[in-house]
Order: C-alpha cells, then sequence, then structure tokens
C-alpha cells in the first residue's frame, strides 16, 4: 500500500513533476515513420506537453504545437524545407523552434518555441523531452533483423502508463487468467491454472522475469518476459519477438506502441514494401462500447480499461506474489531522488561502441504455446495474428505469407 504522496509520485508526469522529470531522461517512440512519409505533420501529447511533430528534409522537427503569434494549431501546417508555416497568418518555425519568417509585419518579432529531438530507428519516430545531452536510442538486437516482417501498432488507452507498466513486473499474467478460463469454457470444469512461482532479476535494461517452477528437474528457470526500463517489455524468440513501450501522454492517456518484428523462413522473401506495417488499435466495440477481448493486448488493455485512470493505490493490499511490482516502484522512487540529486539515472547510454545489437533474453510464454500460435481457419486457410485488433489487409497478407513459408521450411502443420 502507498501514502497518496507516493501515488502522486508515481503517476504525475508533466514538466516538474519528479516522474516526469526522470522519463524525460530517454527517448520514446511517439509515430510510426510510415505516418510521416503519408502526411508530413503530426500532433503529439507526450508527458504532459503538446507537440508538433513534422518531416522535413533533414530528418524530423518537433517544436511546440501552437504558433506564438495567435495559438494556431501547427500541426495544420505546411513543410517548407525544414521549415512549418502556420495556415493562419503564415509565421515559419524552423526545426529548432525559431520563428524566421513573419508575413505583414514591418519588423520581425523574435521568437522561439519550444523545441525537442526526434529521430526515425527502426520504422518508428522516436522523441527525446529532455535536458542536453541526449542519450542514444537503445539499439535492441531484433533492430538489426533485415530479414523480418515489422508492425508497428499503436493504441491510445485512457489510463496512467504505470498501471501499463506494472504488468510487466506481473509474474502472473493475464493470459495465464485469459487462457485457463477458455479452456474451462471448452471443458466445462474449473479453470486449471497451474502453479508457477516468479523471480526477478535486476540487470543493466530492467528486469528478467523467470518462472522458478518450470524445468525444475534440470534445474532451470524460464525467462517469460524482460521488463524493459523505463517503461517497455521484451518477449520473444529470435524468429518472432515483440516490445512494447508504455509512453505515457499524461497523467491519464497512455500511448501504447507494440513492435512486432517476424523473420522470414529461409529461402522465402518479401518485397520491400510489404516489409513494414502499422495501424492504431480498436480497444472497444463499435456497437456496445465494451473493451475488445479478441486478442491478447486486447484482454491486457481490457483490463486498464476498466480500472480508475489513475489507480489509488493506497487503497491495495499486497502479497508475496506482488513481489517484482514492488521491486518496480522502489527502483523508480529510487531514480527519481537520484535525478533530483543531479545524477544520471538507470540504463542511459551514450557509448557508440557499446550500443550495438544489444541482446534480450528470450522467452519461453507460461502461457500454453498454442493460445501464441497464429489460427488457421479450416474453411479459408485464413492466418489470424493473434496479438491485437484491426490489422489492415496489408499487414495480414503479409504476415500470411510468412507463417506459412516457415510452415513449409520447417513442416509444420497448418491447423
Amino acid at each position: 500500500m502507498l501514502t497518496e504522496e507516493e501515488n502522486e509520485r508515481l503517476t504525475q508526469v508533466g514538466p516538474g513533476t519528479p516522474m516526469g522529470d526522470l522519463l524525460r531522461r530517454y527517448w520514446h517512440p511517439v509515430a510510426a515513420v510510415a505516418e510521416l512519409e503519408e502526411r508530413p505533420t503530426r500532433p503529439m501529447r507526450l508527458l504532459g506537453e503538446d507537440l508538433v511533430i513534422f518531416k522535413c528534409d533533414a530528418g524530423y522537427g518537433l517544436i511546440d504545437r501552437f504558433c506564438a503569434h495567435r495559438l494556431t494549431d501547427l500541426a495544420y501546417g505546411i513543410v517548407e524545407d525544414c521549415t512549418l508555416r502556420c495556415p493562419r497568418h503564415g509565421w515559419a518555425y524552423t526545426d529548432q523552434g525559431i520563428c524566421v519568417d513573419q508575413p505583414f509585419e514591418e519588423e520581425m518579432v523574435e521568437v522561439k518555441l519550444k523545441a525537442y529531438r526526434a529521430e526515425a530507428k527502426a520504422g518508428m519516430i522516436w522523441a527525446y523531452i529532455g535536458p542536453e545531452r541526449a542519450p542514444l536510442i537503445p539499439d535492441w538486437e531484433p533492430f538489426r533483423w533485415d530479414d523480418a516482417l515489422v508492425q508497428v501498432v499503436m493504441a491510445v488507452l485512457p489510463c496512467n502508463w504505470m498501471q501499463c507498466q506494472e504488468n510487466s513486473m506481473d509474474g502472473i499474467d493475464m493470459e495465464l487468467f485469459e487462457a485457463a478460463f477458455l479452456e474451462a469454457s471448452r471443458t466445462g470444469k474449473p479453470p486449471p491454472i497451474p502453479d508457477a512461482e516468479f523471480e526477478y532479476d535486476e540487470f543493466e535494461h530492467g528486469f528478467v522475469v523467470r518462472n522458478s517452477t518450470t524445468g525444475q528437474a534440470s534445474g532451470s528457470q524460464t525467462v517469460t518476459k524482460t521488463s524493459l526500463w523505463p517503461n517497455a517489455l521484451f518477449s520473444g524468440d529470435s524468429r518472432s519477438c515483440r516490445l512494447e513501450w508504455r509512453v505515457p501522454m499524461d497523467d491519464t492517456t497512455t500511448l501504447n506502441v507494440a513492435w512486432f518484428i517476424d523473420r522470414i523462413a529461409p529461402g522465402k522473401a518479401l518485397d520491400p514494401e510489404q516489409r513494414t506495417h502499422y495501424w492504431y488499435a480498436p480497444t472497444r466495440e463499435e456497437e456496445t462500447g465494451e473493451a475488445l477481448k479478441t486478442h491478447l493486448l486486447n484482454q491486457k488493455f481490457a483490463v486498464w480499461l476498466n480500472q480508475a485512470p489513475i489507480v489509488d493505490r493506497t487503497k491495495e493490499h499486497l502479497s508475496v506474489g506482488d513481489e517484482g511490482v514492488v521491486m518496480l516502484r522502489q527502483k523508480l522512487f529510487s531514480q527519481m531522488a537520484l535525478v533530483a540529486d543531479g545524477g544520471e539515472p538507470k540504463g542511459i547510454i551514450r557509448s557508440e561502441a557499446l550500443n550495438n545489437a544489444l541482446r534480450l533474453p528470450y522467452t519461453e510464454p507460461v502461457v500454453p504455446e498454442a493460445s501464441l500460435e497464429p489460427e488457421t481457419t479450416e474453411e479459408t486457410g485464413e492466418v489470424s495474428f493473434p496479438f491485437v485488433a484491426g490489422q489492415p489487409d496489408s499487414a495480414a497478407e503479409a504476415y500470411k505469407r510468412v507463417i506459412e513459408g516457415w510452415r513449409e521450411a520447417t513442416g509444420e502443420a497448418s491447423g
């Protein structure tokens, strides 16, 4: 159980707050590269700040969303070389936020908007809105795979980021119960929830979550997932994996960014234009407004959507099984204090030599393997993406080709 003040320290992310100061030391994925290719400007909200990102000749600009003249929304502005021109009176701003043109004014007024860094990596655009010198974006090993299908899936969730990230340190994950209850509905028997005990090992980039009840005969432990510091999750293996970031837009809204990569089987190929896809995932049923539970990540979203926007942790009754959640909170409190004292927090990467295909521990899921496998409809042969709803037809076709390629290469059954 936390005090009200402790809960506020964990959940408030705006400028000048302890958590906001900590999270501003890291890069955050905020959009897909393909979004800015379709339209060169995009509004965004990050850590309580309203910004606009725009694609220019030199890369990307990230500045205050509203023009300093009459507070017009620059998300509707016009990109010219590496400036963004206001659609109302034509004031133009560079990617450094400097106003370089003020039509109809006899004398230029010196104006500068807030400006931050934005870079592209792994099919995503990343934002850094903290103090200089900016660290490097982590170069996770899967980012280097070039023989793969990449899907960037975003979902806007009306809840605080912390209740999402705490799930990365919850050994008894929601998939475990969902799989158990699905089996119970099929058999009519009580849900067969397996025994599981978890251990949490801290390392440079987060915490490794291990199931200590599996592999006991051999003395080994199964890695079930990795909680990446400060607000991400890794799960998967050398053929198929995902990273998720819980990006705080503000205190009550989170952008969940899921990055899926599936390697292409040897001897198979996808055209370059088929290799990267993005979409915004639906989270509720259109007709009823109920939270979607059709896919694995949507089942997680459903739990968070049915909680308060900010969970009142003063009312909790934690148990031994919440060890991982307690560890995460304690680490966040200590890192906020470290930043307040002028120190450098956990997981910051500054060396180009060390930031090279960073390895992460591959995982084995606690839930039955079948629940994570792509489903195949017998009548149509349609391969279903099991993780997130809303997959576009183009992504579904590419995913189907990748899965069928592996089935042909390995002799796996198609149903």
